[in-house]
């Protein structure tokens, strides 16, 4: 409220401590978030809200939220989204989520070349995939399964150059188990990194 001027008038000195604290409020906010949504899903407790939707319109709606990273990026950030754009039945909302992670990890962790997004749609095996592909600092094999434990990252040191709670991969992962489906990744150290969320075209009540 003091950010938007309700008490008045804010000098700049002080408007820059005050953005400070509020974004790290936001931060803690998020911490507190993930945890919420770590509990809920080991308890079996994560209401599931089943719909019917479109993938490929789920996909700029993606990259329309998260367009104030991409423009920051100047990252080449295209998608490519399957002609036979067929619908599932999931929970729309819990697949946003995911694919949210993955393409603002995608950002995150790129500083030059680009990054893909696009649906496939397998309808002899009833499976519908979405694919993060980047060509940023990739991740070495020997840590590909370490990336969706519990608060881990690649590297954990104090130093680290990437902030982040380590639980974004986790959820997602979990999420994804939760709608019947899975992650897959292919990736090498300097090679780009590809993530990929495949789901049942119909996820079971």
């Amino acid at each position: 409220m003091v950010l938007q001027g309700v008490a008045g008038e804010v000098l700049p000195p002080v408007k820059r401590q005050l953005q400070r604290i509020d974004s790290n409020g936001r931060h803690l906010l998020t911490i507190i978030n993930e945890i919420l949504d770590i509990t809920r899903i080991e308890a079996g407790k994560m209401p599931m809200q089943l719909s019917e939707f479109s993938v490929n319109e789920l996909i700029p709606e993606v990259m329309a939220e998260l367009d104030p990273v991409i423009s920051r990026s100047r990252l080449a950030v295209v998608s490519r989204l399957a002609e036979d754009g067929a619908t599932v039945f999931s929970d729309r909302q819990k697949v946003k989520q995911i694919v949210v992670n993955l393409l603002s990890n995608a950002l995150k962790f790129t500083h030059s070349g680009g990054v893909e997004i696009a649906t496939t749609f397998d309808l002899t095996e009833r499976l519908a995939s979405i694919v993060v592909s980047d060509s940023g600092i990739g991740i070495a094999p020997e840590n590909h399964e370490k990336i969706f434990e519990d608060f881990r990252q690649v590297d954990d040191s104090p130093s680290r150059q990437y902030g982040g709670t380590g639980l974004g991969l986790a959820i997602c992962r979990r999420l994804a188990n939760a709608l019947g489906g899975r992650i897959t990744l292919t990736s090498s150290l300097g090679q780009g990194s590809v993530f990929t969320l495949t789901i049942p075209v119909e996820t079971q009540q």
